[in-house]
């Protein structure tokens, strides 16, 4: 079989089973496979054995079934920079690019040139950690989490992004073993309400629990990060927080601890995605 004739027939199993950009994703599952370039699909006629077929159709079984693609792949690319990914680690999301831009702005315009400490809550598999050690040359980031796992595969990213030494990964419950101050907190924290969980799509479900709920309203953690967060900003530093749907309202009327609202960015879809608070 030709390897665009298997390309055909992945697509139309993954559209009955309503997957959204098939040929997307049937696109990355052969180039993974082949370890070719996606685009090599269509301009070179690829013979494949029946081998190769059957590791094809194990793979569309998994996805078909809500496996995230990229948990099958292994990798994820965020902020123009490749990532291992594993399953129990959050995959990292376009909106969260958001807030990496920012982040890198805001020094550009506060701190430009002098040299900073980055403190990044819940780094996952170390996406914004590392993406800021990249595009913001005089800094020092320290990126934290409560899995073993995901601090264990960010430092494996660090290397693979070349910034291992500018940066540390650490054990963490958001500050609980946190010294020092920061310029700048930067945190994707969990926001999910329970409500809003149990709407949530497989493929979302299959994700690690603690890294979406956080509590009945989804605040729980945000709330948490900015009862304390004053402790570990200096004065005029910045905290800058990804947030949910619906939730700007609510933090507009929280009563903050020696911070101040500063900002509030909206995602791609118009919604209130991050939010920036100020050190007085």
């Amino acid at each position: 079989m030709d390897l665009f004739t298997l390309f055909k027939i992945g697509v139309e199993e993954f559209k009955k089973n309503k997957i959204e950009s098939p040929e997307l994703e049937i696109e990355i599952l052969l180039s993974y496979l082949l370890g070719i370039e996606r685009y090599k699909i269509y301009t070179e006629k690829i013979e494949v054995c029946k081998n190769f077929v059957n590791k094809f159709f194990k793979l569309v079984k998994k996805r078909k079934k809500g496996i995230p693609i990229q948990y099958i792949t292994k990798k994820v690319n965020f902020f123009d920079s490749e990532f291992k990914i594993e399953k129990g680690v959050f995959i990292p999301r376009p909106e969260t690019e958001i807030l990496v831009e920012k982040t890198i702005q805001i020094y550009k315009e506060n701190f430009y040139p002098r040299k900073i400490k980055i403190l990044d809550i819940g780094t996952g598999c170390g996406n914004i950690a590392i993406c800021l050690a990249k595009n913001i040359e005089n800094c020092y980031v320290v990126g934290t989490d409560i899995s073993k796992k995901a601090i264990k595969l960010a430092k494996e990213n660090a290397i693979l992004n070349k910034v291992e030494n500018k940066i540390e990964f650490r054990y963490s419950n958001i500050f609980s073993d946190i010294d020092g101050i920061f310029e700048i907190i930067v945190s994707n924290p969990p926001y999910v309400s329970e409500i809003e969980y149990e709407k949530l799509s497989i493929e979302v479900k299959n994700e690690p629990k603690k890294a979406l709920i956080a509590g009945k309203d989804g605040l729980k953690i945000i709330k948490k990060i900015l009862d304390n967060a004053t402790h570990f900003i200096k004065k005029d530093g910045f905290l800058i927080m990804e947030i949910g749907k619906g939730q700007k309202e609510k933090i507009e009327k929280m009563v903050l601890k020696g911070i101040k609202i500063f900002d509030f960015l909206n995602d791609y879809s118009g919604i209130e995605r991050v939010a920036i608070f100020k050190k007085l």
